[in-house]
């Protein structure tokens, strides 16, 4: 390659980079969201959570409230039996035994039901409190649906301009020799996104301007001169005159 076209080629490429650039900041443009639409968001998740927490314990307490409610109308149904046949009973015994045996079971009932009224007691309370979350939901859905919709039109406004300007930056690209290009692509991907540095020259010092470390005299030398491709020696990106050099 001849001189001017490796010249060239660095500052085509360093114009490169500046689209490469502006296309990186659209993708981050496209990923941040709105502020107001990410404090609906934390504002939905925190009421869904609580409805789910308060619908994970009315649940729980379903289940409890059934199990106790079976457990009562079997104990019932067998107290009921064991009255027909205290009723059929003819001797002092067996009646003593049935009567001991409703005793039981009538113990066993009150303790259920007193049991099972503080389960009711806050089912209700949950019930209640989960109305007013899926209210408060309502109200703030049709607040966030918009706001997502808006989001949508910004993202999709700004993939079009991004899809505009890839297209451009894929025309320039293709006069770029491939092996460089590759080679900036590499750097580029491990080095937040700048694969070319500028050579400043201050005072007779000359440092990388991506990681600011001063550049020895030959390499710079060999930057200046243009005849082949020079990387920094401390960042790796590769390294160009600048546009006063023509």
């Amino acid at each position: 390659m001849v001189d001017v076209n490796i010249a060239g080629a660095l500052a085509d490429l360093y114009t490169l980079q500046e689209r490469d650039q502006e296309l990186d900041k659209i993708k981050e443009q496209q990923e941040q969201l709105p502020e107001e639409l990410v404090e609906v968001r934390q504002r939905w998740a925190e009421l869904s959570g609580r409805l789910s927490q308060l619908k994970e314990r009315y649940l729980a307490l379903q289940r409890e409230y059934k199990q106790n409610d079976l457990e009562i109308k079997d104990l019932m149904a067998k107290r009921k039996q064991a009255e027909d046949e205290q009723m059929q009973s003819s001797s002092v015994r067996e009646q003593t035994q049935f009567e001991n045996r409703i005793q039981q079971l009538s113990t066993r009932i009150d303790e259920l039901t007193e049991l099972t009224m503080p389960i009711l007691e806050e089912m209700d309370e949950l019930a209640a409190k989960i109305q007013a979350l899926e209210e408060e939901m309502a109200q703030v859905k049709p607040e966030l649906e918009t706001l997502e919709a808006q989001n949508a039109e910004r993202v999709a406004g700004l993939e079009a301009e991004y899809q505009d300007k890839l297209a451009k930056r894929e025309e320039m690209a293709a006069s770029i020799p491939k092996n460089l290009l590759r080679e900036y692509q590499a750097i580029r991907r491990a080095r937040k996104g700048m694969g070319v540095a500028l050579v400043i020259a201050h005072g007779g010092v000359y440092r990388c301007s991506a990681c600011s470390v001063q550049l020895p005299t030959h390499v710079a030398q060999r930057v200046y001169q243009g005849q082949q491709v020079v990387r920094c020696p401390s960042c790796g990106r590769l390294l160009w005159k600048g546009p006063q050099e023509g």
